[in-house]
């Protein structure tokens, strides 16, 4: 009889826990080694929170890249983005983020009223969009852009936002943690997952903190239609997280069952970013080199360097040598991938290291992956590259990638090489760089490419 109301009176406390948390944990089987978090619904307590700039960039690839960059504040330092929902309805996809008081933190009155910034980075998925006119709305913020190829025979319809649909939870590959430099200590969970098919959305981003464990779920909306590509669609996501007041690490990241850990106060950022130009102090006898052209830049070098156009989108910064023939093998080069050259109008040899095969290969990595362009027997190491944490130039998040013996280049040499994608224009550059401190006229160190790289600004 005494077992009989003990079992009782655990299942009824249980209950009550699970009816007082927005979370629910439910056990799964499976290749899942950790529980997938249960949301139940956003808290009636949310508030919107306040956005200051919205940006769409659009890259290169197949399927094309889409990514928001949302720039908003927390109302609060005990506040975290706790929902975070993203529909279409035809060509307009809107999104809302919304904040509640961290259940698991000071007290909402303990907190100062001081509004605290955050960025967040979310995918769309525009598989089956034809090329046109889109709209992002964050929050009442807007931003446009173009999708200047796009699917004209395609049964996918433009999706409409009272269009029925099916909530599935993302299957998710990877979690990285960044953490970056400053007070407070920004830090984002970068989630790499699958979309279920070409319908699909990221649809609901939900965190909740319990203690120091980040408990992330992502759910996608797909449409209630059967005519789908039944392939699945990676995807990337930035999602920040607010340690302000919290206690001491180390924390966890639960995101639909994967995890990752880490102590912001006790390891380094993974790739500190580049100063960016009002930042960093460009030597005296430096010179400006300007591209006005579509998708224009500004970037500083060495007076001894020359730049060279080597085709209508690409440039090269060398040093000017007596004996080029003498000298080290390096260079470092600037590509424009214009909206005209991402659907298809130029021939080959226009765009320097540009091949929309080998982009699609390299955009679609993954933080700390290797992989090879090339196929070939006996070629792929020479390009082989590997992801690296993303890079910021000029204020924005460039995905980094080094080769570390690039074909047909002498041993010692190494190539750094940027995406960085804004305003319709993607920007592909970096630098055949040497290792090896020979000291060999026109070589090019990784501390100079850095220092050259940091002076890099995209023309307004």
């Amino acid at each position: 009889m005494q077992t009989k109301s003990l079992l009782f009176v655990v299942l009824a406390l249980t209950l009550i826990l699970n009816a007082c948390s927005p979370f629910t944990i439910t056990s799964v089987s499976g290749e899942q080694p950790t529980p997938i978090v249960e949301y139940d619904s956003p808290s009636a307590g949310n508030q919107a929170v306040t956005v200051d700039q919205v940006e769409v960039e659009v890259g290169v690839g197949s399927p094309i890249p889409v990514r928001v960059i949302v720039s908003a504040n927390l109302p609060d330092p005990c506040s975290q983005v706790e929902h975070t929902e993203i529909k279409q309805d035809g060509s307009n996809f809107i999104i809302t983020l919304s904040a509640t008081p961290d259940v698991g933190g000071p007290a909402v009155d303990g907190c100062i009223k001081d509004a605290l910034p955050f960025k967040m980075g979310i995918p769309l998925n525009v598989v089956g969009l034809p090329a046109g006119s889109y709209a992002v709305t964050v929050n009442g913020s807007r931003a446009d852009f173009k999708l200047d190829s796009g699917s004209s025979t395609s049964s996918l319809p433009l999706r409409a936002a009272d269009m029925p649909i099916v909530k599935v939870d993302l299957q998710v590959d990877d979690v990285n943690i960044e953490v970056g430099v400053g007070s407070p200590i920004p830090v984002h969970a970068v989630v790499s997952a699958n979309l279920p098919n070409a319908c699909a959305q990221l649809g609901e981003v939900q965190v909740h903190r319990d203690g120091t464990t980040f408990l992330v779920r992502l759910v996608a909306y797909v449409p209630a239609q059967t005519d789908c590509n039944p392939d699945t669609l990676p995807l990337r996501l930035e999602v920040p997280l607010n340690i302000v007041n919290l206690p001491e690490g180390p924390y966890e990241v639960n995101v639909n069952g994967v995890t990752a850990s880490f102590d912001p106060r006790t390891q380094a950022a993974p790739t500190m970013p580049l100063p960016t130009t009002s930042e960093a102090l460009i030597p005296a006898g430096w010179a400006t080199h300007t591209a006005s052209q579509q998708c224009g830049y500004a970037i500083s070098h060495p007076s001894e360097m020359l730049a060279h156009a080597e085709n209508p989108h690409s440039e090269t910064l060398v040093f000017n040598l007596d004996n080029p023939e003498e000298g080290a093998r390096n260079f470092i080069y600037i590509s424009v991938i214009t909206p005209e050259v991402k659907a298809g109008v130029y021939t080959n040899g226009d765009v320097y290291n540009y091949d929309p095969a080998e982009s699609e290969i390299l955009l679609n990595m993954r933080v700390g992956e290797s992989k090879s362009t090339r196929e070939f027997p006996n070629v792929e190491s020479g390009f082989t590259y590997e992801r690296k944490p993303d890079t910021l130039i000029s204020g924005y998040a460039a995905q980094t990638y080094e080769n570390v013996q690039p074909w047909e280049f002498p041993d010692g040499t190494k190539e750094i090489r940027y995406y960085l994608s804004l305003n319709g224009c993607t920007y592909l550059f970096g630098s055949y760089l040497d290792t090896t401190q020979s000291d060999q006229p026109g070589a090019i160190t990784e501390e100079l490419f850095n220092q050259i790289v940091a002076t890099f600004q995209v023309a307004p």
